[in-house]
């Protein structure tokens, strides 16, 4: 079931990943184009590729269809996200959205090394993907898709969460203080 569990927790985040950049398709192509990796036409393109390309690898993984060429395509993939991230972090570009999930919903977008350990933790999972055993029924198959879609509920439960904590951010009721402060004032001077 471990197997299960890895393809699986893998296939949704990339699910997720690559449903949220339909949204706003263009957002995410400015965003490849902002890492000043590849010129500008073709970054266009790679970044209009990208979310159906995870989509569809997200999809062969949670199927488990052809899983080793798709667990090394997995693999190679975050390679290059990874390398893209620590390129511009050693270029010291740290403002950049990191296109991960959600991008251009928060307020100050900015790339670390933990992007850069995230994806290659992906990697290196997508490769252990291919020496873990795989379920040997449906029910563990389908205990281990269970699971594995409360793992990923649960990590972005706990980073929205995050997100509203200081930890070394304004908060977000601070932030946001000042623009309540202007409703109030302009609903009793209505009133």
């Amino acid at each position: 079931m471990t197997g299960m569990l890895a393809t699986s927790v893998i296939g949704i985040a990339l699910l997720v990943a690559g449903l949220s950049k339909l949204r706003d398709i263009g957002a995410h192509a400015r965003v490849v184009v902002g890492y000043k990796i590849l010129p500008d036409p073709l970054a266009v393109k790679v970044g209009r590729v990208l979310p159906f390309l995870e989509i569809l690898l997200g999809a062969a993984l949670l199927g488990r269809v052809g899983l080793d060429a798709v667990a090394w395509g997995v693999a190679a993939l975050f390679g290059v996200y990874a390398a893209g991230l620590a390129v511009n972090l050693l270029r010291g570009r740290t403002e950049l959205d990191c296109g991960c999930f959600a991008f251009g919903g928060h307020d100050a977008p900015s790339i670390g090394w933990w992007h850069v350990t995230r994806a290659l933790g992906f990697a290196a999972a997508a490769v252990a993907c291919l020496y873990l055993p795989g379920p040997r029924s449906l029910p563990e198959a389908s205990t281990g898709l269970v699971l594995a879609g409360l793992t990923v509920a649960l990590a972005f439960g706990v980073r929205a969460v995050a997100s509203t904590l200081t930890l070394g951010r304004i908060r977000v009721d601070d932030y946001l203080g000042p623009a309540r402060d202007e409703l109030r004032r302009r609903h009793s001077a209505a009133v």
